[in-house]
């Protein structure tokens, strides 16, 4: 019933906005951009019409318009239209509005709703400190596309993100836990090394592994050695492939041993690593038995 009413009140709207049979945006943005309040809030009604592509067309003007839009940007979150509340949220996000990291924070953390992973990348475009912990506790999410927009949305807001997610990484359950601990590896801060060296044996270790090779400490490659006998072929590449960062002479006999890894990709790795670690081509045997020279993934 309410998808029937905004359809008819939409055709309403385009039946006074129209010029030629086709939706004068010219003139109604014209009308926007000068201030005017009711011009702005039927260019934000226009976002939920899908027919004929209107939402597309009045997107891409609603965010060129830009301040004028944003009262009715915000009164429109919480809209029960789907489409109309994804791309107010897209543009409250584009325009950097910090007022809307509240109203999207409840979007995100609104398990009944769909597609929110939208919700979380508009408060990493937003950029502010006040939607780190919304986003931390989207890292336990049901849906893996809103994990993965709120882990890259943290790593965009990049070193203001770096102690709360150490305190939350003890805290988490493992899945929100691993999105913790990529974040903080593509973060790259020193400061995260104790708390994921405290994660080595727990059951993200393969991204631990990874993420401590992104920090590039020395510090953290007795961790690595270590990890080049884990049960897990995951895990051993990933130590093996960490260490070619922060790997040193020390590193050298374990990653001959690994060499012979049963694993073809951990055989590479270690090859790669130990070519960089020592300076010279290290070959590995391919999965014919032919040694061949690893190709650099360094720079």
């Amino acid at each position: 019933m309410y998808r029937l009413l905004f359809s008819i009140a939409i055709f309403i709207l385009l039946l006074g906005c129209q010029q030629g049979g086709e939706l004068d945006l010219n003139a109604l943005g014209e009308k926007a951009r000068s201030g005017d309040a009711a011009a702005c809030r039927q260019m934000v009604e226009l976002l939920g019409m899908e027919e004929n592509g209107v939402s597309e067309k009045v997107y891409p003007v609603v965010v060129a318009i830009g301040q004028p839009m944003v009262a009715p940007l915000l009164a429109a979150v919480s809209t029960s239209n789907r489409e109309q509340r994804e791309r107010v949220i897209a543009a409250l996000g584009t325009l950097r509005v910090e007022a809307s990291v509240q109203p999207i924070s409840q979007v995100l953390a609104d398990k009944s709703l769909k597609r929110r992973y939208i919700a979380a990348w508009a408060l990493g475009e937003i950029g502010v400190d006040s939607a780190i912990d919304p986003l931390i506790k989207a890292l336990g999410d049901s849906e893996e596309l809103v994990r993965q927009y709120a882990t890259r949305s943290l790593i965009k807001l990049h070193l203001s993100a770096v102690e709360p997610l150490i305190a939350a990484l003890g805290q988490v359950a493992p899945v929100a836990a691993g999105g913790v601990i990529r974040a903080l590896g593509d973060i790259g801060d020193k400061r995260a090394l104790d708390a994921l060296l405290q994660q080595v044996d727990g059951p993200n270790r393969m991204d631990v592994y990874l993420a401590l090779g992104k920090l590039r400490d020395s510090r953290a490659e007795a961790a690595l050695i270590a990890g080049l006998g884990d049960p897990d072929w995951q895990v051993r590449m990933n130590a093996a492939m960490a260490l070619g960062t922060v790997g040193r002479e020390r590193s050298i006999v374990a990653l001959q041993q690994t060499l012979e890894d049963d694993v073809l990709v951990v055989r590479e790795w270690s090859a790669r690593s130990l070519s960089v670690i020592s300076g010279k081509t290290v070959p590995y045997r391919d999965a014919n038995g032919k040694l061949v020279e690893p190709y650099s993934v360094y720079h």
